[in-house]
């Protein structure tokens, strides 16, 4: 982050307040002066918040919420890349209230129902947040606000933030939820603590934008049968979400709650626009639109439509129709209340309430209008006449715009309406009231909708976003338009020519949001008829990516998942079809170019080839996205013993813990870092004229360029091309290297054996072992460096750059550019490494777990495809000399005991290599071939 603080504590009680002679003279008296201003102010204001809460005035007092006071002063200076990096990253404060001193230059923003929004400084105030223990007494009634400061290009900016809490000292003191603001309703949702233990907890996690108080959540007691019970009791209602608000709930009940709500980009959505005045009569007009259609179907799968037809009276009414039948009693919408999912009139809140892990604050009432409509009675008398007559508007609104596609596709006009894809019509009213936690919640989970094509109509409060490259971003209302997106069946059949777009609603702190979704599809009834690839729209080299699948199958299998953000086609993906002959000769095809994956992406491919395609493949986070990944400050390591020890200390426990750590102050230059970087995306992006010559799958060359050394054994490939180079013990002769990189490679290489043996030798210290102990092994005797070029991929959900695997050597020293992706698997959740500037990530690779008995972890790792790039990377592995195949590795015998045997064979690094480069990155760990088998 781009400042620096000046942190100073004042504790209120007794006598400790005291001059500090170490303390600025031009800081000392002032700091004492305002500190006594800040104390006061501060008890008044817990007094009000007390009052607010319904307590004593001095209840917050009693509890010590004032007795210590820390002031935090901050002091960012201008940056020369603001839009790189932050002043303060996302967090809230630890303490219960925090005032706030700014100067005039801004740049303090919070988070607002997932939008960050500045906070202008308002001269002669203070600014007054709510921090975590205040949030927790409070059992969530009063908010500790996310906040965070942009790094500007005009600066200094100068804040002084007094942090309010009990004194760190008084560790025995719990501080929980106020007995008087839980009851039976609204039991305490957080665990005691200690203030002590909190700040701890805060500060081992920095800000790393996850809430500190997500890990004293008082969820443990939540069991399934009290979630099912809950959820059930709702049910029975049949008020819906509407029920809630009007019963005045002031928070949202815990089955609602999603456990991220990933945030908004903050930006709109530039929706395509189709004109659909004259297409009736003007050829030409009717051309344009099919084209505009076809070009937004396959770029976004989203499009405002205008000149439809409808009149806005008609869509008016029908808004105001859906909200008075949701705004009826339960006594009248009762009667519609139903989980049955088969019948034509249905009304619930959240159709999949008991399958999905959370919730949506949501109700809706949907009805089967096509091809056998209900009969009028059948239908609530609030929207019973407007539901008949718009129906018979977005029918014929529905058949133009699937002409209009299947023109588009190059297909006669009636195509689609002939596979009867407009047969099937069922509207869903839905209902969005306001919400009092819209950041706990969401109005609709993440999901693509089910048939051809869908109309939706909203009113002007928006909330509906589309995932576009990653990114959620807004779809503003727009009046007199509808939206029109594509559907699960319309991708399928097109063969994902059109693509079917992921959207979601938020929650909202105002409301209620009306909207109608009309989705067309083909006849329930016809469960014979089935739906695949388009003949038309296949080929030899473009062949049915789905099986076939009839329209009951696949609302079956979408009913049954609900809303869990996965997409239900995945379900349907045709991977049976590709023959073992047929992979051969596609993958040979394909290295035959040796232009690797840069040559797909050059050639202008929009889809991957299917070879990359993983069928199984998990993109899911843990909630909560990045997570802390320990440091090993180098600084002094050489002269400084505690230093030395610290380093060696901290090394070993993430080496235990977790595999894998950054490195700072580890000596090499920014300026070698960033060339290095540089000269592989020129070795990558050379022609295949030059970069051919290093085209081999020869794994004994000490030069080796090609895309996926698993190729040919992998179950799918990996979107990524690779130059390895062997520099030590015996580096290639300079001429052998490819110019691009040629002298970068070997001022890198130098600088990475000096700080592969510091490593070692820490990891030998923390091991209890003589710090040259890994080193006389030959453990840093071979030295690899594998430079990584992930181009940006047009599928990204479909593959991987890297898939999961463990490396094979000793120890790993990665350097990465900003662009992220890397990811390493802990207790079975994948979780971000998002890159630190100036700094390496060094991992623990499989034959230190090995020689260490397990006491170090070898971290299982992948890097994530993306639609933007390249991301470049280097890898440098230390191992024992290839050639040194006589030389055995097993468990160490000062790591091993009567209690803890051996727990691997012995093994070469040549036949390590030679096993794990045979089974390529599979998922699995090559360690399993040498565990004992009576090892658990």
């Amino acid at each position: 982050m781009h400042n620096n603080h000046l942190l100073l504590t004042c504790c209120t009680k007794g006598k400790d307040v005291r001059r500090l002679p170490h303390l600025w003279e031009i800081l000392r008296d002032i700091a004492f002066k305002y500190a006594s201003y800040v104390q006061k102010l501060g008890t008044v204001l817990l007094e009000l918040l007390s009052e607010s809460l319904g307590l004593n005035p001095d209840h917050l007092i009693k509890m010590e919420c004032a007795d210590g006071l820390r002031f935090f002063m901050h002091y960012y200076p201008a940056c020369p890349e603001p839009h790189l990096t932050l002043g303060t990253s996302k967090h809230s404060d630890s303490g219960f209230i925090t005032i706030l001193l700014q100067d005039s230059l801004g740049g303090l923003q919070v988070l607002r129902q997932n939008q960050w929004l500045d906070v202008p400084p308002v001269p002669g105030s203070f600014i007054v947040n709510m921090g975590d223990l205040l949030q927790l007494v409070s059992n969530d009634k009063l908010k500790s606000v996310e906040h965070r400061v942009v790094a500007k290009s005009s600066g200094p900016r100068i804040s002084v933030a007094g942090s309010f809490s009990t004194s760190h000292a008084t560790s025995s003191r719990l501080y929980g939820p106020i007995k008087e603001l839980t009851s039976h309703n609204n039991p305490p949702r957080y665990k005691e603590v200690t203030l002590k233990d909190f700040i701890a907890h805060y500060n081992h996690k920095g800000l790393n934008g996850k809430p500190a108080l997500d890990h004293f959540k008082f969820m443990a007691a939540y069991s399934d049968s009290e979630r099912l019970a809950e959820l059930r009791a709702f049910d029975a209602t049949k008020a819906g979400v509407k029920g809630l608000a009007d019963a005045g709930f002031t928070s949202v009940p815990r089955f609602f709650v999603h456990p991220v709500v990933e945030p908004t980009s903050g930006a709109n959505l530039q929706v395509p626009v189709v004109d659909l005045g004259g297409v009736a009569a003007d050829p030409a007009r009717r051309a344009a639109a099919a084209a505009a259609a076809g070009r937004a179907a396959e770029e976004l799968g989203l499009f405002h439509v205008v000149n439809h037809g409808v009149p806005q009276q008609v869509l008016d009414e029908m808004l105001e129709g859906v909200r008075g039948f949701h705004e009826e009693g339960v006594e009248v919408k009762g009667e519609y209340y139903t989980r049955d999912l088969s019948r034509k009139v249905v009304y619930n809140c959240n159709f999949d309430l008991y399958q999905t892990q959370a919730a949506n604050w949501r109700d809706t009432l949907s009805c089967s209008m096509a091809p056998e409509p209900p009969r009028p009675e059948e239908l609530p008398l609030a929207c019973r006449d407007i539901a008949f007559k718009y129906a018979s508007y977005v029918q014929k609104l529905g058949t133009v715009l699937l002409e209009l596609l299947s023109e588009s596709l190059g297909l006669n006009p009636d195509h689609l309406i002939k596979m009867e894809c407009a047969d099937g019509l069922r509207f869903f009213m839905h209902y969005y009231p306001a919400c009092p936690e819209p950041h706990l919640t969401l109005g609709t989970s993440k999901h693509s909708d089910s048939g051809f094509i869908t109309i939706l109509l909203q009113d002007s409060l928006g909330g509906l976003q589309v995932l576009r490259q990653n990114q959620w971003l807004d779809v503003p209302p727009v009046p007199g338009s509808f939206i029109v997106n594509m559907g699960d069946l319309l991708q399928l059949i097109s063969n994902d020519k059109f693509k079917s777009v992921e959207h979601r609603v938020l929650a909202n702190s105002s409301g209620p949001r009306i909207s109608v979704a009309c989705s067309f599809s083909t006849n329930r009834a016809t469960s014979t008829r089935l739906y695949g690839p388009l003949n038309e729209l296949t080929s030899h080299n473009n062949p049915p990516r789905y099986k076939e699948v009839t329209m009951t199958d696949f609302l079956t299998h979408f009913n049954r998942k609900g809303l869990d953000g996965r997409s239900a086609l995945d379900h349907y993906k045709f991977m049976a079809a590709y023959s073992d002959s047929e992979r051969l000769a596609e993958l040979r095809a394909f290295d035959a170019t040796k232009a690797g994956v840069k040559g797909l992406v050059d050639a202008g491919f929009t889809s991957i080839p299917r070879f990359f395609v993983h069928p199984d493949l998990d993109l899911e986070r843990t909630p909560g996205a990045n997570f802390r990944v320990p440091v090993v400050d180098l600084g002094g390591v050489a002269a400084d013993p505690v230093r030395r020890a610290a380093a060696a200390a901290e090394a070993g426990r993430a080496a235990e813990e977790l595999g894998l750590f950054h490195v700072v102050n580890h000596g090499v230059p920014q300026q070698v870092l960033d060339e290095m970087l540089q000269r592989v995306s020129g070795f990558h992006e050379d022609g295949v004229e030059v970069k051919g010559e290093y085209y081999t799958r020869d794994q004994s060359r000490k030069v080796v360029y090609n895309s996926n050394f698993d190729l040919y054994q992998a179950p799918a490939a990996n979107w990524r091309d690779t130059l390895f180079c062997l520099m030590a013990p015996e580096p290639p002769r300079p001429e052998e290297l490819p110019l691009a990189c040629r002298d970068v490679t070997f001022k890198y290489t130098s600088y990475m054996q000096k700080l592969g043996t510091i490593l070692l030798e820490l990891l030998s210290e923390a091991l209890g072992l003589n710090p040259n102990h890994l080193i006389e092994m030959e453990c840093a005797n071979g030295v690899s460096v594998l430079m990584h070029y992930y181009p940006a991929c047009p599928e990204p959900h479909l593959t991987l750059g890297t898939s999961k695997h463990s490396d094979s050597g000793f120890i790993t020293i990665l350097l990465q550019d900003s662009l992220g992706g890397l990811q390493v698997l802990h207790q079975n959740q994948w979780l971000d490494v998002p890159p630190v500037p100036g700094s390496l990530v060094v991992n623990v690779s499989d034959l230190l777990q090995l020689i260490s008995n397990d006491k170090f972890k070898s971290v299982e790792h992948r890097v994530l495809a993306k639609s933007s790039g390249p991301r470049i990377s280097v890898a440098c592995f230390f191992s024992t000399y290839r050639g040194t195949a006589t030389r055995l590795y097993g468990p160490l015998k000062e790591l091993t005991s009567h209690n803890d045997p051996p727990r691997y064979k012995e093994v070469t690094m040549k036949d390590f290599l030679a096993h794990y480069n045979r089974k390529g990155l599979d998922g699995r760990s090559a360690l399993d071939h040498f565990r004992f088998s009576n090892d658990c």
